[in-house]
């Protein structure tokens, strides 16, 4: 997706948007009471969510008027806006607002703390439910949508409400995979060393796809230099299933116990994680496409769909983004993420038991022999951990709004299982809530609708990539230290450094610019 393009460094500021958009027409005017004016960005979730929203707001509250604006500009347009202090629209359906920089540097966003208030319910009209909108938001989202700094004033409020974004993960192109191994000769991946396997069993057959009349070998997996950081899918949820998601939380923060710590920045299964990316990604294992590093994101993932590659990295916008785009139709599958094989290891046992693990827990088993129950309880842990964006696809109100009330009003339609089904209708993505399996898709599901379904049908843990803290967005400490990220050191044609040297790296500016970096903090 166009807009993922270097998400993280720009997550300081307004990041990449994903999230889609009503559009509307008509000239700009300034924010009027009674008139509530909303403006989002159309990208990979469609153009339609946020109108359709609209119109069944509009309809159980026929006295209030909504305006709906989208276009591919309203990213800068919000950048604008919050940076200056003037806008044109009420609120803002974007990803990667910053809260703590917009609060602290501009005063920019307006307190919604109410729409998470002990008395604030999902309401349609007059029919309110019996439910706290807060309640029915996965709570690892919630907890993302207030102000982490400790500037007096902003602490402990709420400035942002999820907007629609699902799983991110591995995707299998069927067709491909039975073109090249074979139909019911290739198993899905269900942990790393499955999925080094499958790569070398992919390489091995040396397979061709002729696409208008030309041959292309067929390569396991397929990336866009545009949007490296779709890899961050797979290994941020690695660190995660070894390390815990409380050693992932501390990576967020760069904090152990409540306190700022170098050790946080690489914690237990960093090494495991990067280690995997870089047989994936290394150039001399032949399992990606050479292409790769100079496509662009909407190429990569046409030759994917053309079925140019086996496997592709990406996020549940896939299949509503590529809508019309290209004549190549393929069935496709998201997969849960892998378990990082290393975890075996160290919860002593084996590979094949980890691998028979995962399948019990996918089956809905609750043991597997030999495997104690606290040691089944884990992975059963690491397996819900699924990656989202979820965090940072928001909605905002601008602080000059005078619509503040009605853009909660707003909010709360939005979070009934009325509106909820309203987005999942025309985005083909769920909002973050909590029993997601409650709401579906009617009629026939292609199979990578049904596989997301399936996913967020499952235990699930959202991980995700947080700026929240002031070491982030205050003192800048940014994902990856030093000029280059680790898919373009472990992946470059020549001179690419080993997953050992990269982590040594950054540990070694960390330790240089620490001091500075807390001072800024302060």
């Amino acid at each position: 997706m166009k807009n993922l393009k270097k998400v993280l460094s720009l997550f300081l500021s307004l990041g990449m948007v994903f999230g889609a958009a009503a559009c509307g027409g008509g000239e700009e005017q300034p924010s009027e009471k009674g008139v509530l004016k909303i403006a989002s960005f159309e990208g990979g979730y469609g153009a339609t969510w946020t109108q359709a929203l609209a119109n069944a707001f509009m309809a159980h509250n026929p006295d209030i008027t909504v305006e709906v604006e989208c276009n591919p500009l309203i990213r800068d347009e919000a950048v604008t806006a919050f940076e200056t202090g003037i806008s044109d629209y009420d609120v803002f359906f974007v990803d990667g607002v910053n809260v703590g920089s917009y609060c602290e540097n501009y005063a920019s966003l307006a307190d919604i703390s109410d729409l998470y208030s002990d008395t604030s319910k999902p309401k349609a009209g007059a029919n309110e439910e019996n439910v706290l909108v807060r309640d029915k938001i996965r709570p690892e989202i919630v907890k993302e949508m207030m102000y982490g700094g400790d500037r007096e004033g902003f602490a402990g409020k709420y400035f942002t409400v999820p907007s629609p974004s699902g799983p991110c993960s591995l995707v299998l192109n069927i067709d491909t995979l039975n073109l090249v191994l074979g139909e019911g000769n290739w198993s899905e991946p269900r942990t790393t060393n499955e999925l080094i396997a499958l790569c070398d069993r992919i390489v091995e057959a040396e397979a061709e796809k002729e696409i208008a009349g030309v041959k292309y070998p067929v390569y396991p997996l397929i990336y866009s230099g545009e949007a490296l950081e779709y890899w961050h899918y797979l290994y941020y949820p690695w660190i995660a299933q070894y390390g815990g998601v409380s050693a992932w939380d501390s990576l967020n923060s760069l904090k152990i116990n409540g306190e700022y710590n170098q050790a946080a920045y690489q914690p237990e299964g960093k090494l495991e994680a990067y280690t995997v990316l870089e047989t994936l990604i290394k150039r001399s294992n032949g399992y990606c496409d050479d292409s790769s590093m100079n496509n662009k994101f909407n190429a990569s993932q046409k030759y994917f769909l053309q079925g140019r590659a086996c496997m592709y990295i990406t996020g549940d916008w896939l299949e509503r983004e590529m809508e019309g785009t290209t004549s190549y139709q393929a069935e496709l599958k998201m997969i849960k993420t892998p378990i990082i094989s290393d975890l075996a290891t160290k919860l002593g046992i084996t590979e094949a038991q980890l691998a028979e693990s995962v399948s019990a827990i996918d089956s809905g088993l609750t043991s597997v022999n030999g495997v104690s129950a606290d040691v089944f309880n884990k992975i059963k842990e690491a397996r819900a951990i699924t990656y989202t964006l979820a965090n940072s696809a928001i909605g905002a109100v601008h602080s000059t709004s005078q619509n503040v009330d009605l853009a909660i009003e707003f909010f709360r339609f939005m979070y009934t299982d009325e509106g909820i089904n309203i987005v999942l209708r025309e985005s083909k993505s769920y909002l973050p809530v909590v029993n997601a399996s409650k709401y579906q898709l009617s009629g026939q599901l292609s199979t990578f609708r049904q596989s997301v379904n399936d996913i967020t049908a499952r235990q699930l843990t959202y991980i995700y990539t947080s700026s929240k803290d002031p070491i982030r967005y205050r003192a800048g400490v940014e994902w990856h230290l030093g000029s280059e990220s680790p898919e373009v050191a472990m992946g470059k044609k020549s001179n690419a450094v080993s997953a050992y040297s990269f982590l040594q790296s950054e540990k070694t500016l960390l330790s240089q610019k620490w001091d500075e970096f807390l001072s800024q903090v302060s």
